[in-house]
């Protein structure tokens, strides 16, 4: 029996046309001494059936006009002898039947010389049956010694194992209890398998390991694994996240005067909530960058306590010094001015206002109490309802938001 390689233009617009992005192929190759040789293909891809179907598989067809020519090919799950063959994405181990005959006793070798876009954790063996010995197609061939009148099925089978996946869990609220799920095709046994982070520090090994494995106490940050099965070695990287809270503040001026407005800003990652107590008094709850004046002189202790959805807390803190004014040129005359009397809160902007001005006062959960649209350059709004403690006027007026807070009593 000789092989005649058919090419059918449909076959191939439909092969080509309708792939997925995630589709594999390996192509198998027997060669004999003298160089003769046949190839046939076996493919992976979305919605395939192992069953032969004209639209995703290709008959092999056959011939006696090419003596001394080995023939290789794989057989669909309903026995149909095929130069391309394709099953669904690989999420279990597949074994593909070959059929293998020649025409002259000798040696034949058979290899895979072209594996495209298999990840680099699946493995491709070639099985001989008859001796019992397995061989991985990525770094080697199999040299087979071959009679012409051997059974030409039974003896070769294609084994490709699904990719193996991995499921990094983040680490907790103090950084040191992340780990990766690492699951393998278990019929591949993977020699070694060594965890090392971006450092190159080696922070694990498995040896002799197939199904299910973890690596646990990590940290934030790069890994990679080496994993070794026989004479083929590859690498995986992945990254571990964290749910642990960092926190610092910075204050656009730490050395201040009486009344003059200072803006805090909160530098945070994971962070969810946040409470900020000035040390005299003040709380600021919900806001990431608030605003504020201080209006005694003295030193204050800024505290910003920091918690997300995770349970975590982190507190940050600094300090500011306040003077008292010395001068009236400490101030500048451009700033709008705040004024209370009993609960009639008076702004005076202090400049030419604009259409879009407006007068806001917030309690310090961020929650509005009063609102007035800013139409000449002083402007009034009555308290009557607010209860006693401090509160933050915000005014907007020409591109520019200023903060101030002011004390309301009973």
């Amino acid at each position: 029996m000789r092989v005649l390689i058919s090419t059918l233009a449909f076959f191939a617009i439909a092969t080509g046309v309708f792939a997925s992005p995630d589709k594999k192929e390996v192509k198998l190759r027997i060669q004999s001494q003298i160089g003769n040789l046949d190839e046939t293909t076996v493919y992976f891809d979305y919605g395939v059936i192992t069953d032969f179907k004209a639209q995703e598989d290709m008959q092999k067809n056959f011939s006696t006009t090419l003596p001394g020519v080995p023939v290789i090919y794989s057989l669909s799950s309903d026995n149909y002898k095929l130069m391309r063959n394709g099953y669904s994405l690989l999420t279990q181990t597949e074994i593909v039947p070959l059929g293998v005959d020649v025409d002259s006793d000798g040696v034949y070798n058979i290899s895979a010389p072209f594996i495209d876009k298999f990840d680099a954790t699946t493995v491709l063996r070639l099985e001989d049956a008859y001796h019992h010995v397995f061989t991985d197609l990525r770094t080697n061939f199999y040299e087979a010694a071959m009679l012409a009148n051997e059974p030409v099925e039974g003896r070769f089978f294609l084994h490709v194992s699904y990719p193996i996946s991995f499921v990094p869990a983040a680490s907790g609220c103090d950084n040191n209890d992340g780990s990766i799920w690492v699951e393998t095709d278990n019929t591949i046994e993977w020699t070694l398998c060594q965890l090392y982070d971006m450092n190159n520090v080696q922070r694990g090994t498995y040896s002799n390991i197939n199904g299910g494995f973890d690596f646990t106490g990590l940290e934030e940050g790069d890994y990679y694994m080496v994993f070794v099965h026989g004479n083929y070695t590859t690498t995986k990287q992945f990254h571990i996240s964290t749910n642990a809270i960092t926190a610092i503040i910075n204050v656009s001026k730490v050395n201040a005067y009486a009344g003059e407005e200072l803006n805090f800003f909160s530098i945070t990652q994971n962070v969810s909530g946040f409470e900020w107590d000035f040390g005299d008094g003040t709380q600021i709850i919900g806001i990431a960058n608030p605003s504020l004046a201080y209006y005694t002189p003295g030193t204050f202790d800024v505290t910003l306590k920091c918690t997300n959805n995770y349970g975590c807390m982190k507190y940050a803190t600094t300090e500011v010094e306040i003077e008292q004014i010395s001068s009236i040129g400490n101030v500048a005359t451009n700033e709008p001015s705040v004024f209370l009397n009993a609960k009639t809160l008076t702004v005076n902007l202090n400049e030419a206002t604009n259409n879009g001005a407006i007068l806001r006062v917030f309690n310090l959960l961020g929650q509005p109490v009063a609102s007035e649209k800013i139409t000449a350059s002083v402007t009034s709004v009555e308290l009557n309802n607010t209860t006693s403690g401090y509160y933050l006027v915000s005014i907007q007026n020409n591109g520019k938001t200023t903060t101030k807070r002011i004390f309301v009593e009973r």
